[in-house]
């Protein structure tokens, strides 16, 4: 399992890496998929900092896409799906670390499963808003492209949507009935499992980006 530390969020080699995949356009799906990755299996997978590293890479691929000119739009739709693909790789590796840790940490209970399937449930939502947080700051020839692209994959369903409301539903079924009440359970020991949780996930994520690293 990947050793556990507390890497801050390389908010600017993050934004960099993204806006330079993106101004280059050499492969722009694969490349922001593949920085969405590296960053969110670095250190805890928690909600605070994959928001930040969502918010970095589409920031940073608006930057790069407003030297786009004519091909702005299919640059912005290709981060965007990119960044989609990844989530939706976050989502399978959460519902992983989630089985893993309810298997193995004797204080899991129904009320850390409800805690990471809360996490889980998010992601999409996660995604769309934050999107739009940038779109209100992003130059004018990205803002309406950012905002039609987004509710565009709203309405046709994010990969991540999809993955994780089906993570949702197995990991309900699979563990529910299984798990202890939690009414005396403390908050420290909750803390603790969603940590392991996250920690897991991040382990987990780092190998299938090294997979998809090595057939890209």
């Amino acid at each position: 399992m990947k050793e556990e530390h507390n890497n801050e969020v390389d908010i600017q080699g993050i934004k960099e890496a993204s806006r330079t995949a993106v101004d280059e356009g050499k492969s722009i799906r694969e490349d922001i998929r593949n920085i969405t990755l590296k960053a969110l299996s670095e250190g805890h997978m928690d909600i605070k900092k994959m928001n930040q590293v969502i918010h970095a890479v589409i920031e940073g691929a608006s930057i790069g896409a407003e030297a786009k000119g004519a091909h702005v739009k299919e640059a912005l739709s290709d981060a965007i799906s990119g960044m989609d693909e990844a989530l939706a790789k976050s989502a399978e590796a959460s519902k992983l670390a989630i089985e893993e840790t309810a298997g193995h940490f004797k204080d899991f209970s129904d009320h850390d499963l409800k805690q990471a399937l809360n996490d889980l449930q998010t992601l999409e939502s996660l995604f769309v808003d934050t999107v739009h947080d940038v779109g209100k700051s992003a130059g004018e020839m990205v803002k309406g492209v950012l905002v039609d692209l987004i509710k565009h994959a709203q309405q046709s369903g994010t990969s991540v949507g999809k993955t994780s409301s089906e993570a949702v539903h197995s990991l309900t079924h699979k563990l529910e009935n299984t798990l202890k009440e939690s009414a005396a359970d403390s908050a420290k020991a909750s803390l603790g499992v969603g940590a392991h949780i996250a920690n897991v996930a991040a382990g987990i994520l780092e190998g299938i980006a090294d997979s998809l690293q090595s057939k890209s």
